[in-house]
């Protein structure tokens, strides 16, 4: 799901921590273009006009479950994801995972905002079950409250260069004064609706693509983009 991924970004932040022979950076790092890469491919034309009315019904719900992850409120979240993800997944652990970067005293999340880009149109299934997939641009922002997690510059800027790696350059904004970290991210996700149910929807990523074949009906995997 997509707050899992969000969230993972703290994980390495923390794994990152260690000493840099590199020079310190300038105080503020500027990301240099909105424009966000991923795999050298730019990213979709933001979706326009032409939505179908089940299309539309799509997309709200979509902007609905995106502000909903942007509060944290677990039981909202949970009850729009996937339910079959938790076949997987023990469900006591996600919620405490959560719970537990919502409480931490050492990164304070600033702010998390979404962006689609694109939404394909909506498959019928003969059992009636609905199916879409969506890409969006994630951007996050937090703040070091610990200040021993990079107390000096070298770590700072040993964490900027990781992040960089991952993310690309120009989708992370370290502020060093203000201990900082924004990171823009695109995000891909599936919108599902089974017989008499409403929307729920699971992040798309490779690591989750393991594991479909353990939860996800063969119908929606054999049209994944």
């Amino acid at each position: 799901m997509p707050h899992i991924k969000y969230l993972l970004i703290s994980t390495l932040i923390f794994l990152t921590a260690c000493n840099s022979s590199k020079e310190p950076k300038k105080t503020e790092v500027k990301i240099k273009t909105n424009i966000i890469k991923e795999n050298n491919t730019t990213v979709p034309t933001p979706i326009s006009g032409g939505l179908s009315f089940k299309d539309v019904a799509v997309k709200r719900a979509l902007d609905s479950y995106l502000q909903d992850l942007s509060t944290f409120n677990i039981d909202v979240i949970v009850d729009k994801t996937y339910p079959r993800l938790f076949r997987v997944i023990d469900l006591d652990l996600f919620r405490q995972y959560i719970a537990s970067m919502m409480n931490s005293t050492d990164i304070e999340i600033l702010s998390y905002t979404t962006d689609i880009l694109k939404l394909s149109k909506v498959t019928t299934f003969s059992n009636d079950s609905e199916f879409a997939q969506a890409t969006y641009l994630s951007t996050i922002k937090l703040h070091f409250l610990n200040h021993n997690l990079y107390p000096t510059n070298e770590k700072i800027n040993f964490l900027y260069d990781a992040l960089s790696h991952k993310y690309g350059k120009e989708n992370v904004d370290i502020n060093i004064e203000k201990r900082t970290l924004q990171i823009k991210k695109l995000e891909k996700i599936l919108i599902i609706k089974e017989k008499d149910t409403e929307w729920k929807f699971l992040s798309d990523n490779s690591k989750y693509r393991q594991l479909y074949p353990s939860f996800l009906p063969l119908e929606f995997q054999k049209i994944l983009e």
